[in-house]
């Protein structure tokens, strides 16, 4: 049984996390935002198809009239996102996203009307702390960007092809993945760089499964990460790296995200690229027991699962199944569930919906 390939390079996996820290435009202050916070929609970032010309788009889920509108970003701003979007981010007051074929960073308000447009080379994953944006670049770098003046500050050197990464004990966890060194079977990509923040440093390379791409830390400190394994013989597994650096296999998985001390996570494999089944399952990450099957009701070819932290909904979004399999070129859609897994809603996307972002008011 083979763990399905995507067509994008990497499908990032993320559910959005809640920022601390906020930047205040008028006095240029940074401040705690108030924990009390309503849930108000979602964006979704649709990828599109670069390859065949379909351009990306971002759309939002408006939680009170439970409708899904594309392309807000290009009704904000008369342009589109840019080519192949990549990641996007909720941090204070703005939303952040970047194309990784454009080479861009934009910065928007919550209502996505651009605020900046920052060159990021080969731009892959966001993380955030302490009034700063970190971008992983696919060329072996992480950058630093100020909140305050919107600017590249520092770049630190990390392993080949850097991807997702996750904050937790005063570090950044970024996960390299040699993947551009795919034909010879992501050789140098076995290993999750540790960064501390104070001093922006890599102190520590740390040893996981071959092609790391996806990480998230719980609400303990322990970092999770997708080791993606070759596509084929060697399947992807999420991997446990707790507070001393120890490394723990948990189980078989494709893509993830969590909440609190709740990892949710999909199984996704075909062994002839035209029928897959999807496996949905839960891990406690502080005993690592698993239940299986919380979800019965899934879709056709899952993208990316997110959980929202204050209401606890589910969403996955998914390809539409085509005669040959997995539709890469035509609009997908994204399936919401209750707390327990139980079928909410269906929302039709654009072509590839790769990440869902959550907002707050």
């Amino acid at each position: 049984m083979k763990t399905k390939k995507y067509l994008r390079k990497i499908v990032p996996v993320l559910v959005a996390t809640l920022s601390l820290c906020a930047c205040n435009d008028d006095d240029n202050v940074i401040h705690v935002i108030d924990p009390v916070l309503t849930p108000s929609g979602a964006y979704v970032l649709n990828q599109g198809n670069y390859y065949n010309s379909l351009a990306g788009s971002i759309g939002y889920l408006d939680y009170a009239t439970k409708t899904m509108t594309d392309s807000v970003f290009y009704a904000s701003n008369g342009i589109l996102p840019g080519n192949t979007l990549q990641y996007g981010m909720v941090y204070g007051s703005h939303f952040y996203a970047i194309a990784y074929e454009s080479n861009v960073l934009f910065v928007c308000d919550l209502n996505m009307k651009m605020q900046k447009m920052v060159t990021i080379s080969a731009p892959r994953a966001l993380a955030a702390e302490g009034g700063y944006v970190y971008i992983s670049n696919y060329d072996g770098h992480v950058t630093k960007l100020d909140t305050l003046s919107m600017t590249i500050v520092s770049s630190v050197s990390v392993g080949p092809n850097p991807e997702e990464m996750a904050v937790a004990n005063g570090y950044i966890y970024v996960v390299n993945s040699d993947g551009l060194n795919y034909q010879n079977n992501y050789a140098n990509g076995k290993s999750v760089s540790k960064i501390r923040l104070s001093d922006f440093s890599v102190v520590k390379t740390i040893s996981v499964g071959l092609n790391p791409t996806k990480a998230v830390a719980d609400e303990e400190g322990n970092v999770f990460v997708i080791a993606m394994g070759d596509y084929s013989s060697e399947p992807s597994v999420i991997q446990k790296i707790d507070k001393e650096d120890q490394v723990t296999s948990v189980a078989e998985a494709s893509m993830m995200t969590i909440n609190k001390d709740t990892l949710y996570a999909v199984k996704s494999a075909t062994s002839d690229w035209v029928t897959y089944q999807n496996t949905y399952f839960i891990v406690n990450t502080n005993t690592l027991a698993v239940t299986d099957n919380y979800i019965t009701d899934g879709v056709e070819v899952p993208i990316a699962i997110a959980v929202d932290p204050i209401n606890s909904h589910i969403f996955v979004t998914s390809h539409t199944l085509g005669v040959y399999g997995a539709n890469y070129s035509s609009a997908g859609y994204m399936k919401e569930y209750d707390a327990k897994g139980n079928y909410l809603n269906t929302y039709a996307t654009g072509v590839n919906p790769v990440q869902v972002v959550f907002r707050y008011k």
